[in-house]
């Protein structure tokens, strides 16, 4: 049985409810006469987020809902941009089963968190051969490493987690995630797919390394203390040929958007780590994940062409790996938006 898809979107900012119902009705239109299974909404974080999903849900009725604010929708080819609208996509159940499950105010208990609510998602949707989890989480919740490190706990290796965190538009303030009737402030939701197949899920980042790999030699939260026993700043700044105190904390997030951190991995490959923000005291704060303490990592460097082609490459692997989907769901870092 194929999964139906339809999606729809609103660029209406002055009527939040109108704005849910116009996307939701328009998604709910390529469903055809079948009944949706699943609703999927991400938004600009302008709105006045419950009277959006008050709007969505008077169209979608009571259908399993979940989705978070973003840095910017992509849709059927566009990218909406910053504050332009919301995205609605409902799909039919197809040959999938589906679970939801949900936490509030999540920092300080992201392990806890991870576990269950994807212990509780899976209870939900059922066994079955196999799965994939989406999770989506408050981008401010601390070491979101963590999160997957619970949800891990319960899905193992065979079961594949894609999602991302919850943005604001890089304003770093607030973010929400979606859960049926509920909008939750610092949250996490997570579906689980319950599949009688392999789910691919496909990840390129385009980041070429620099300079030499630096030991992280000390860490607390977020915050790179030490790279190599030098002051994480100083450490950054030599690599990229600078003099110690050049990027100044008004300077640095441009600079630090498109030289980010790769985390050396045991197969040479490289996972990003983006530090936002550099301290007075010379520490470098990370968005979302922490390099531990005892990790490798270089800077990294790239070209707008070789950062956007990836998109192309990731769509070709997981169309080569599951020709017939139905739907593809693609997640980008909100730093790209601005690159």
């Amino acid at each position: 049985m194929q999964i139906r898809v339809g999606v729809g979107t609103s660029k209406n900012k002055d009527n939040a409810i109108e704005a849910g119902q116009e996307a939701a009705r328009e998604a709910l239109v390529g469903l055809g006469e079948e009944q949706p299974a699943l609703i999927l909404v991400f938004t600009t974080p302008c709105y006045d987020l419950q009277a959006l999903i008050t709007g969505i849900r008077s169209i979608t009725g009571s259908t399993p809902l979940l989705g978070c604010t973003t840095s910017g929708e992509i849709v059927q080819g566009e990218y909406m941009g910053f504050g332009a609208g919301v995205a609605v996509m409902a799909m039919t159940a197809g040959p999938y089963r589906f679970g939801i499950a949900s936490a509030a105010h999540v920092k300080g208990k992201l392990d806890q968190t991870g576990q269950h609510i994807v212990r509780k998602s899976k209870d939900l949707a059922g066994s079955s051969p196999h799965a994939a989890v989406l999770l989506l989480v408050d981008c401010l919740a601390g070491d979101l490493q963590e999160l997957f490190r619970g949800a891990y706990r319960v899905t193992g290796p065979r079961v594949t987690i894609t999602g991302g965190a919850a943005g604001d538009e890089l304003k770093f303030v607030r973010t929400f995630v979606f859960h049926d009737d509920q909008v939750l402030e610092g949250g996490a939701v997570a579906l689980w797919i319950a599949s009688d197949h392999p789910i691919p899920v496909i990840t390129r980042h385009g980041w070429e390394p620099i300079g030499v790999p630096l030991l992280v030699t000390r860490a607390e939260g977020t915050e790179i203390i030490e790279l190599g026993g030098k002051p994480a700043a100083i450490a950054y700044e030599e690599q990229l040929g600078l003099t110690p105190g050049q990027l100044t904390i008004d300077n640095f997030w441009s600079t630090s958007i498109v030289h980010p951190f790769g985390l050396l991995q045991s197969d040479g490959s490289f996972i990003i780590r983006v530090a936002r923000h550099k301290t007075e005291r010379g520490s470098l704060m990370i968005q979302g994940c922490v390099p531990p303490v005892g990790s490798a990592v270089q800077v990294m460097t790239s070209s707008t062409d070789a950062l956007l082609n990836v998109a192309n490459e990731v769509t070709r692997a997981v169309l080569a790996a599951y020709p017939h989907s139905g739907v593809v769901l693609n997640f980008s870092c909100a730093a790209r938006a601005v690159i």
